[in-house]
This record gives structure tokens, C-alpha cells and sequence, in this order.
């Protein structure tokens, strides 16, 4: 198993490096390449002055090198062992510039050229270095910081939905093996698949629509994560003059109501039927009528045995569990105005960011792989007959 581990954990790197390379060469190869919508918004400007502007985005974020050189030099820039890069707007630079400029001219009249020219890049040695996500070409700020904003909000969402998504449909998958072909059977199976059938999209809308609509029900608020007035609150609720305050937490759960029941039918109708079939599957083996044979009761053969075997199907669908608290719901953030992950990539998408658009390729890729290894690991602990000594 340790031997196992650690070929997986040497492939991360070159897998790594084989998806964001793909999605870079894909934005920079589709019409317009990665600047073109740094100067969509540009149509009205003069000849001259496009000229100038793509002369200082050129020079800013490098778009006129070639392809591989950016690619290199934004991997360089993410990965913990890579080179020092000296540009034109480090020390260095500006310092070589200004000894360069005090220096005499020479016989023909030239100025000597500094050792580091503005626009040039230049490495030191390897070394090891704080990884850089870059800055964000849209919104002018460092992709770390926007990561660190979106980033509880996608959390929040995940962390609050995936229980109860677990919950309801291990439960339910349970109740429905035990009384197969019953009526509970039966409609919780027909109630599953309508569930599984409504688009979020359109499940979301009509939460919107008429569960915070004034004109019919307004239970739940319409957008947003917390109240405009969410700062003056306290953390819990409480009474004040007489009136219930519901507080920060209330507040923040009131909001997570929408999202949280969205995210969460469509996932938990799928792992129910998935629990139902893999713990069904198992009750007809062998060792199960063996351990009926010997007397156990119902309740010990079903959790103490055949639950135990009718995990791998559950282990698979949970590997994804880890990239999807990053990446978040992208139409349920969209819906319900929530500015996490899913958001965040979107935005990035349609403005073609390369910086942050790379940086959210790498991280949920990054946990997607590690999500398999965990679920790989997880089989031969959930399953001893699974091995994986070469």
C-alpha cells in the first residue's frame, strides 16, 4: 500500500502539469487569445491609442511572448521550487537602469545598457519560494485574494448540504433495500426520480420565484449570503425591546436554506438509488446467508456486514466530495447571487483570466486527484479482498 501511495503522489506533478497546460493552450489559441478581452471593451478608441494600450498590456503581462514562454513562467511562478524572476518593476532592474544612466557615454556617443533592461526577465538558481497565483487581469488584484474571499462562501454551502445530502440518502437507501418491492419501496423510488429529473436551474427559479417572491410566500431571502445589515447583528439571536433579533448564524442559515435544498435533491436522489442497488447486490451473497444461518439478527447482518461491503459504490461518488467544496455549485452561486468558487470560475471564463482561471484549474485538480487517491485507499479499508501490492 505505502508503495502504491507514493507512485501516485510522484504522478500529481506531471498531471498537474498536463491540465493546465491544456487549458492554457486553449485559451490562448481560441480567436482573440488570452488579451482579447482586456480590449473588448476598447472598440471605441482610436487607432493610436489601441496601439498604445496593447503596447502596455504586451509589456505588463507578457501576451507578445510566445506561448510555451508564458505557460513556463506561470508555472515557475506556482511552484514551490522554480527560479527567481527579476522584471522591470523589481529593485534590481530599476537600480541597474538608474547606474546605467549615470555612467559617461561612450566614443559614439551611446549610452551603456544596463544588465537588467525593463521588459527583459531574468532567473536565478532553483530554490525553493512561496508559491505566486498572479494578479487577476479583470479585477487588478492578486488571485490569492480573491481565492480567500470566495472561498468560505463555497465551503459554507458544501459543508451544510453534504451532510444532509448523506444523510437522507444513506437512510433512505437503507429503508428501501430492507422493504424491497413494498409500496415504501416503490414511491420512495418514483419520488427520487422526479427529484432527480428537475433541473437545478429550474428548481432554483421557482424557489426564487415563489418562496421569496413578496407577491406570494416570502420565507427566504432572494440573494446573498447574509443581510445588508448583517454587521450590526449579533452572532446569535436574541431579544431586544421586546422583538426576536435572529442574529449573524440565524441570519447566514436563513440564507443558506435556498441553496442548500438546490444543491442537495438532485444529489441526494442519486446516492439513495446508489446505496438501495450496491446494498441489495451484497444481501444476496453468500456470507450474508451464511451469517443468517448461524442466527444473527437482521439489524447485525445488515450493518454489521453487508453495509460495510456496499460502501465502494459510496466511496466513488465520495471522491469527488473534496474538488466539488472548492469548485462549489456554479448554478446554484449563480442563481441565489452567491459570490464563491463557482462564481468566481465563471467570471473568469468569460473574461478569459488566464491567472485566475489557471489558478482554479490547478487547485480543483489538484484535489481531484488526491480525492481519488482517498478513495482508492478507502476501498481496501472498506473491502479486504481489494489490494494493490504489486
Amino acid at each position: 500500500m505505502l508503495s502504491y501511495i507514493i507512485r501516485r503522489l510522484l504522478l500529481l506533478p506531471p498531471t498537474l502539469i498536463g491540465i493546465t497546460a491544456i487549458v492554457f493552450f486553449v485559451i490562448a489559441l481560441s480567436p482573440g487569445g488570452i488579451g482579447a478581452s482586456l480590449l473588448s471593451t476598447e472598440g471605441s478608441m482610436r487607432p493610436a491609442e489601441r496601439a498604445a494600450r496593447e503596447k502596455y498590456l504586451n509589456e505588463r503581462y507578457g501576451l507578445d511572448r510566445p506561448y510555451l514562454v508564458q505557460y513556463g513562467h506561470w508555472l515557475n511562478n506556482v511552484s514551490p521550487i522554480g527560479f527567481r524572476t527579476y522584471t522591470a518593476q523589481d529593485p534590481e532592474v530599476v537600480a541597474s537602469a538608474a547606474e546605467a544612466a549615470k555612467l559617461p557615454k561612450d566614443a559614439q556617443g551611446k549610452q551603456p545598457k544596463p544588465r537588467l533592461r525593463a521588459g527583459d526577465i531574468r532567473f536565478s538558481h532553483p530554490t525553493f519560494k512561496m508559491p505566486d497565483l498572479g494578479e487577476s487581469f479583470t479585477k487588478h488584484r492578486p488571485v490569492s485574494a480573491l481565492i480567500l474571499e470566495a472561498l468560505p462562501v463555497s465551503l459554507t454551502l458544501q459543508l451544510v448540504s453534504l451532510p444532509i445530502t448523506y444523510l437522507i440518502a444513506v437512510t433512505s437507501g437503507i429503508y428501501a433495500a430492507r422493504h424491497r418491492g413494498k409500496l415504501i419501496d416503490v414511491g420512495t423510488g418514483f419520488i427520487l426520480i422526479a427529484l432527480f429529473s428537475f433541473p437545478i436551474i429550474w428548481a432554483g427559479v421557482m424557489f426564487i420565484g415563489f418562496l421569496c417572491n413578496n407577491e406570494y410566500i416570502r420565507w427566504f431571502p432572494t440573494n446573498g449570503l447574509h443581510d445588508i445589515l448583517s454587521d450590526d447583528m449579533a452572532f446569535l439571536p436574541s431579544f431586544a425591546g421586546g422583538q426576536f433579533q435572529r442574529g449573524w448564524l440565524l441570519d447566514t442559515a436563513w440564507h443558506l436554506v435556498g441553496p442548500a435544498i438546490c444543491i442537495s435533491y438532485g444529489e441526494f436522489a442519486v446516492l439513495s438509488k446508489l446505496t438501495r442497488g450496491s446494498l441489495l447486490d451484497t444481501l444476496s451473497l453468500d456470507f450474508v446467508r451464511t451469517a443468517k444461518a448461524k442466527g444473527l439478527s437482521d439489524r447485525v447482518v445488515l450493518y454489521r456486514h453487508a453495509f460495510r461491503n456496499s460502501l465502494i459504490p459510496l466511496i466513488t461518488v465520495a471522491a469527488y466530495i473534496l474538488p466539488a467544496l472548492i469548485s462549489g455549485a456554479i448554478v446554484v452561486e449563480t442563481i441565489f447571487g452567491l459570490q464563491g468558487m463557482g462564481n468566481l470560475t465563471i467570471t473568469a471564463l468569460e473574461a478569459r483570466d488566464r491567472e485566475l482561471l489557471l489558478s482554479n484549474t490547478l487547485i480543483i485538480s489538484f484535489l481531484t486527484l488526491i480525492g481519488y487517491l482517498l478513495a482508492d485507499i478507502s476501498y481496501a479499508v472498506a473491502d479486504p479482498r481489494v489490494s494493490y501490492d504489486a
